[in-house]
């Protein structure tokens, strides 16, 4: 009988010891392993990157036929001066740019509502679900270059952001204060491929995609 108590507390001692393992392993591997509600994304289909001061966030190309799209972003300056970002993008004629004006502490938004002003590309061949690299750069910052999704108006919260006429003439006049002590995270670019240039430079062109 005591030899029969002995083996089943032997039993139960090295099934706890089994236990407590399992729990701790579990343990580690989520201690070790990065959080995904800790790391910072795009919650929307677009992409985004910082150079300098600036960051561009959430940007979508939008297009109905694949040779005009609208770039609709949030572009944010969190310096204290006024730039001139430059937006070069892949034509059938070769690179194109084009410059947004944004004030210091400032916020310019670009197609993301119906009625706001739009960047347009034109002149492209693009289809539907590529991705169109846009090299994003201004004053002497060395520029990083985003691959935008392109997509249509199929889904109901793009629909009314397709390419449409320009109406702002006047350089920063739609730039929007930013709320005091905005700073930009680090590591918040999320890219599918990145490329730098030497500061300051506009790079070589590149075929269209």
């Amino acid at each position: 009988m005591l030899n029969l108590r002995s083996a089943l507390a032997r039993r139960t001692v090295a099934a706890t010891a089994v236990g407590v393992g399992v729990v701790l392993v579990a343990a580690g591997c989520n201690f070790i392993s990065p959080q995904a509600t800790l790391k910072q994304y795009d919650a929307s289909d677009g992409t985004s990157v910082n150079v300098g001061d600036i960051a561009v966030r959430n940007a979508i190309a939008l297009t109905e036929d694949g040779t005009e799209a609208s770039l609709s972003m949030v572009i944010l300056n969190t310096g204290g001066d006024s730039v001139d970002v430059s937006f070069q993008y892949p034509t059938e004629a070769g690179q194109q740019t084009e410059t947004v004006t944004v004030e210091g502490d400032s916020e310019v938004r670009r197609g993301t509502t119906e009625g706001d002003d739009q960047l347009l590309m034109s002149d492209l061949d693009v289809t539907i679900g590529q991705l169109l690299p846009v090299y994003v750069q201004y004053g002497d910052e060395t520029g990083k270059t985003l691959q935008v999704p392109v997509l249509n108006g199929d889904l109901p919260e793009y629909s009314t952001l397709l390419p449409s006429p320009a109406t702002s003439d006047e350089p920063g006049a739609d730039s929007t204060p930013l709320p005091q002590s905005t700073t930009l995270p680090e590591g918040n670019d999320r890219q599918t491929n990145e490329g730098t240039t030497q500061e300051g430079a506009t790079p070589e062109p590149s075929p269209a995609s």
